[in-house]
């Protein structure tokens, strides 16, 4: 058999098992137990969304400014002119230079 099936096999049978755990948990534990359930997955939950915004917000931060960039572009767009006035070949550019 392929790995990929047995993976994809191996996977289906573990979130299956994990959904018949989690609804047993959740209906037919103690009240406790239940409760406990609930507040860890409200915790996942609430907790990825903060951690996805806060990635947002980090790379946000940390991203150079607009200016600095059509500043690199205008650069690299200059000896990107020179190269190609030299005669390097650039395969992805057309033969008319219009790129």
């Amino acid at each position: 058999m392929d790995k990929d099936r047995v993976a994809g096999g191996v996977l289906l049978l573990i979130a299956a098992l994990l959904g018949a755990l989690y609804t047993y948990l959740l209906f037919l534990a103690p009240d406790a137990v239940s409760i406990l359930v609930l507040k860890l997955t409200a915790l996942g939950v609430v907790g990825s969304f903060l951690l996805l915004m806060g990635w947002i917000g980090f790379a946000l931060l940390t991203s150079p400014p607009h200016k600095k960039v059509l500043e690199i572009e205008r650069r690299l767009a200059e000896e990107f002119k020179k190269l190609r006035e030299r005669g390097y070949p650039f395969p992805w550019v057309d033969a008319s230079g219009s790129g």
